[in-house]
């Protein structure tokens, strides 16, 4: 199952996702859509890498987690691929620049978001 800082992060990606559909969408519908496609094709295959990463857990497990981590990492990078290819293929029109700007934002977003809640109040 996956641990719920790991659901945490998932969560606060679709929230970016709608965020950023609806930002784009003061611009136009295509910018909308495109936008949420963007934020899918992120979090989806990043959803799947944090169901596959964290399925296993304890020491005696370690050959596994290496194992699903690898697996996991794989069939995001491929499956991040395929939704891109999908994407430019079937969506007519599509606004590339709210679908890599919101990609791109997801993924900071993937870098900042544990920084930002391992953060520990100082206390004074």
């Amino acid at each position: 199952m996956v641990r719920p800082p790991v659901l945490r992060l998932v969560l606060i990606q679709l929230i970016l996702t709608v965020v950023m559909s609806l930002l784009f969408l003061a611009k136009d519908v295509t910018g909308a859509y495109s936008a949420m496609l963007g934020g899918l094709i992120f979090t989806i295959p990043n959803a799947y890498f944090a169901h596959k990463a964290f399925i296993y857990s304890g020491a005696r497990a370690a050959q596994q987690i290496v194992k699903s981590f690898y697996m996991g990492e794989s069939v995001k990078l491929i499956l991040t691929a395929v939704l891109f290819t999908m994407t430019f293929v079937m969506v007519k029109p599509l606004d590339v620049l709210a679908l890599f700007l919101t990609f791109f934002v997801l993924l900071m977003s993937n870098w900042l978001v544990p920084l930002v809640f391992s953060q520990k109040p100082q206390q004074t």
